[in-house]
C-alpha cells in the first residue's frame, strides 16, 4: 500500500521549524499498525477456515526507513516461510519444500489457474485502512508542530 505526499524541499523546516524526517518516521510508526491490522482482518474474511492462519500471523509491518530518494517507507505484508512443507501440484505430485508466505498471499490474491479462484484481500485492506491512516498521520503532524 502506498500513500504519496510530496512537499518541496525544506517546506516543513522553513515553514514550521520542524524536521520532516522526524514527522514522517513517527507518523509511519503509528500508522503502520493500522494497515497491519486491516490486512489481517481482510485476510481473515477470505480464508476458508476458522481461527488465525499461518499466513495471517506472518503479516507484519517493517520499521520505517528513509530511502535514497529521501522518501520514507514502511512495508506491511507477509514474511517468512510457511511451516507447511507439502503442497499439491497441478499434475497430482506433491511438492515437499517450504513456500514463502508472500507467495501464498499472491496465490490467494490472484488465484492459481485451474486450481484456485482468486480471493483478493489487499485492496479491501487498503480501502479499510486509508481514512484511519490519514487521520493518524494528521494527528502525529499536529502534535509535532504544536497545532491544536
Amino acid at each position: 500500500m502506498a500513500f504519496n505526499i510530496e512537499f518541496p524541499d525544506d517546506f516543513l523546516s522553513d515553514l514550521l521549524d520542524t524536521d520532516f524526517s522526524e514527522i514522517a518516521e513517527d507518523a509511519l510508526k503509528e500508522a503502520a499498525p493500522i494497515v497491519e491490522s486491516s490486512m489481517k482482518n481482510s485476510l481473515k474474511r477470505v480464508i476458508s477456515h476458522d481461527g488465525e492462519s499461518e499466513l495471517q500471523n506472518s503479516i507484519k509491518a517493517s520499521k520505517p526507513k528513509e530511502a535514497r530518494t529521501d522518501a520514507w517507507i514502511v512495508n506491511v505484508g507477509p514474511s517468512g516461510q510457511s511451516k507447511t512443507k507439502t503442497y499439491k501440484s497441478k499434475k497430482g505430485k506433491n511438492r515437499k519444500y517450504p513456500v514463502s508466505n508472500a507467495l501464498k498471499a499472491i496465490w490467494l490474491e490472484h488465484g492459481i489457474p485451474g486450481q484456485q479462484a482468486p480471493k483478493p484481500f489487499i485492496q479491501s485492506a487498503v480501502n479499510d485502512a486509508e481514512e484511519k491512516v490519514i487521520k493518524k498521520i494528521q494527528e502525529v503532524y499536529e502534535k509535532k508542530v504544536g497545532a491544536d
